[in-house]
């Protein structure tokens, strides 16, 4: 069991001619949590947070008397927002506890009413039997919050028909307290994912939503029920509203007008390695595009170790640097083709997954950050630039530019059953978006996102997946190669980065080389070397065996990355593109935002 108390003070100044109601304090007087033991020898504490916010703040009721209910009940309330911020549901009681102090009312003479419910007077019947710090406590009102739900109550207080002359000339003083136990409604998960399901914040900035497959109507998800199904290929989606937007009841549609941003979300996952990626250089001759095989994926928590006694399949640790926030450029560790990895960018921020801009991001006006369908790719920035932008966007869920690991995470999603893929060798290509205004969440030029066509040029070839990953703009990836052979500090050129890579969690650095086709140099997940054998095309680049995408590694003075191609490169555009630049602003280059909430 888990219980949480959560308490306000009122102060009623009662005498012959007035009643001053009045709600003292903002901040909670304290906060009481039990456990107990739920199977043997385990005690087990779950979320409870409950939430309580003034949305009024005080109650004045002059020339007061006793009053009739219909005099009482017309009273100006006081009303008071409860959040559950948490993944369990929660029963609570509404109570007041007695404050005793001298010349005080007697609690009998006050008339409480909570919404529209009936009338409840403090007579001993209502005392809860839990002693309070200063006095008795009465049950007033009760309620049920789902995960992740808020709701208000008004409350009115006035004096009773009932009451006596001896309520004349004394004061009554009372703490209003929130009580909430732990019930048996949960949040939705799948089973699939083990334990990897969607995040959703404190705040509430993150509102989950479904996405309609035929027609791409938005509304708000009722998340004790099901709103995603990965093994469907309905990947999980959210939106931040605008400001001063309401968040909107369950099942209730939300207006495009009042979206600011669209995310989707990546579950952390362990994938089966399938090519090493050690490419040194690239062979000579062009060979057919292809393949079209699933990249084996298991979702799940627990990260992969080199232990051999491991029954389901044989895993290895995944190569990270010494800080385990960065992977290993050109390091494999003990990794083999054919074993089990966890993909390194889930370790680096220790989380259950990554919501990704469902768009390439684009700027609301005023440098405001606006994630949406149909509007103009935010291009013409340096990587500089577009790392602060991303990084400012919001601390409290860890916002950040995207990295070529991230982008890697989304790319082998995006190539398995749980994707584009219909079994173990067949396979779609992601839709390109060719639209020459560099309008985000087309396919070709045809479709925009919501119309049910665009899904084509999505990860999961339907309106719930990510958008703009081949086409559209490049987007430009917070990751750079180091600045000399053996070095560790980043190459930062013409990309404005200098001083800016304070955390390495929030870049990768690769190894330094001269040549662009230098592929061992990957981190295994980047999607970048693991997408050979690479050949020499008749221009300056190289073709990948995946889809024949576009490939030139970064080197000698061109140290940054950017992904997916644009609307020029056409048939060189793919999900597993990847380009080298120097990180100056490019009138090519667009930006992607990921977030990294934690419970």
């Amino acid at each position: 069991m888990n219980t949480k108390k959560i308490e306000k003070t009122l102060i009623t100044s009662i005498t012959s001619i007035l009643i001053l109601v009045l709600i003292i304090g903002i901040s909670y007087a304290y906060i009481r949590k039990d456990t107990k033991q739920q199977s043997t020898n385990v005690v087990q504490t779950n979320c409870i947070n409950v939430e309580l916010e003034d949305v009024t703040n005080a109650i004045t009721l002059k020339n007061a008397y006793p009053m009739e209910d219909s005099k009482g009940e017309t009273t100006e309330p006081y009303t008071f927002k409860l959040t559950n911020t948490c993944n369990v549901g929660v029963d609570y009681n509404i109570d007041l506890e007695i404050i005793q102090e001298a010349n005080a009312m007697s609690a009998t003479n006050i008339a409480t009413k909570i919404d529209e419910n009936d009338k409840v007077v403090l007579t001993n019947d209502r005392k809860t039997i839990v002693e309070g710090e200063t006095g008795d406590i009465y049950k007033i009102g009760q309620g049920t919050l789902e995960p992740h739900t808020s709701v208000e109550h008004s409350l009115r207080l006035w004096l009773d028909i009932n009451a006596g002359n001896d309520a004349q000339n004394k004061t009554f003083k009372s703490k209003i307290i929130i009580d909430a136990l732990q019930n048996q409604v949960a949040i939705y998960t799948e089973q699939i994912l083990n334990g990897a399901d969607p995040v959703l914040d404190e705040e509430g900035k993150l509102v989950p939503v479904k996405i309609n497959l035929e027609n791409g109507t938005v509304t708000k998800a009722k998340v004790t029920e099901e709103w995603y199904n990965y093994k469907n290929k309905e990947w999980a989606n959210a939106v931040i509203l605008k400001e001063g937007v309401e968040t909107p009841e369950d099942n209730v549609e939300i207006k495009e007008d009042d979206i600011e941003s669209y995310f989707v979300w990546i579950p952390k996952y362990s994938y089966k390695l399938f090519d090493m990626g050690e490419y040194q250089s690239a062979v000579a001759t062009l060979t057919d595009k292809g393949p079209t095989t699933a990249i084996e994926i298991e979702f799940g928590l627990v990260n992969t170790t080199n232990d051999e006694s491991n029954e389901k399949h044989k895993e290895c640790a995944t190569p990270m640097l010494a800080n385990n926030v960065q992977g290993a450029s050109g390091k494999s560790g003990e990794c083999n083709e054919g074993e089990w990895m966890t993909h390194p960018a889930f370790i680096a921020f220790d989380t259950k997954g990554l919501w990704v801009g469902k768009f390439e991001t684009s700027d609301a006006g005023g440098s405001k950050v606006q994630i949406k369908p149909n509007v103009a790719s935010w291009r013409e920035q340096s990587l500089g630039n577009s790392y602060t932008i991303s990084f400012e966007y919001n601390r409290n869920l860890d916002s950040h530019n995207m990295k070529n690991t991230e982008w890697g995470a989304v790319a082998y999603l995006t190539q398995s059953i749980y994707g584009r893929c219909t079994s173990s060798n067949e396979c779609t290509e992601v839709g390109i978006n060719t639209n020459t205004s560099y309008r985000t969440g087309y396919l070709n030029t045809n479709y925009v996102f919501p119309n049910s066509n665009s899904g084509d040029a999505s990860t999961t070839k339907n309106v719930t997946g990510i958008y703009d990953l081949r086409g559209g703009s490049w987007d430009q990836m917070a990751s750079i190669m180091a600045s000399s052979v053996g070095g560790t500090t980043p190459s930062y050129a013409s990309s404005e980065l200098n001083g800016k890579l304070t955390d390495p969690k929030y870049y990768d650095l690769y190894d330094y080389g001269a040549d662009q086709a230098h592929f061992n140099r990957r981190i295994l997940g980047d999607a970048t070397g693991e997408m050979g054998p690479f050949v020499s095309s008749a221009s300056d680049y190289y073709v990948g065996s995946f889809y024949g995408d576009w490939a030139r590694f970064a080197g000698g003075g061109y140290p940054c990355f950017s992904r997916g191609g644009g609307i020029s490169e056409n048939t060189l555009a793919g999900l597993f593109t990847f380009a080298h630049w120097v990180g100056n602003a490019n009138s090519l280059n667009g930006f992607r935002i990921v977030l990294a909430p934690k419970e």
